[in-house]
């Protein structure tokens, strides 16, 4: 009796400490693109796909596509579908074209991820004087974002209390079992 008394003292112990422990968060990762960073396409795309490693928050996601004079090529908002974000693009301009992608999402855990490549259609063409071939997106509205989706995340007090309620759960089973069986 003494045996299972301490046994599932150190159960509830066990569970409590477990479920009151933070979780690691990790950001999510770009797993592809398409068109492929670096590629050459005989054709201009219609739209431009990005697929995370996980989904990413539907918040400040910004994907800039410009071609070798600066103009944005983008037509229409963003779609997300799942752990895909994809980005109608305008109808094609020139054979010879290299675009720009700057793109730029928030991750599952709340924190905002970027990056940046080019890719080709034809035989590409050089940037125009003076066009930034890696303009930067503007990072106050994703962060703002990220911000907000952060600050609603649950309380340490919060998730130490439903560790608890969860390790007195388990005591308890644990202490009806011990009593069925001493009278069986």
């Amino acid at each position: 009796m003494r045996t299972t008394r301490r046994a599932a003292a150190l159960l509830a112990a066990g569970a409590l400490t477990v479920l009151t422990a933070l979780p690691a968060s990790a950001h999510d990762e770009l797993t592809a693109v398409t068109p492929e960073p670096g590629s050459a396409l005989t054709t201009a795309p219609q739209e431009l796909e990005l697929t995370f490693s996980g989904q990413v928050m539907d918040i400040g996601h910004q994907v800039q596509v410009t071609d070798s004079e600066g103009r944005s090529v983008t037509d229409g908002p963003l779609e997300t579908v799942g752990n895909r974000i994809v980005q109608p693009l305008a109808d094609a301009g020139p054979e010879d074209e290299t675009y720009q992608v700057v793109w730029r999402v928030v991750s599952s855990d709340g924190h905002p991820i970027e990056g940046t490549f080019a890719y080709e259609v034809g035989t590409g063409a050089e940037p125009s004087p003076g066009v930034s071939p890696t303009a930067e997106v503007p990072a106050d509205q994703a962060q703002n974002a990220a911000d907000r989706a952060t600050s609603g995340a649950a309380p340490l007090w919060l998730v130490a209390v439903g560790g608890a309620a969860v390790a007195l759960a388990v005591l308890g089973a644990v202490s009806i079992a011990s009593r069925r069986r001493r009278r069986g």
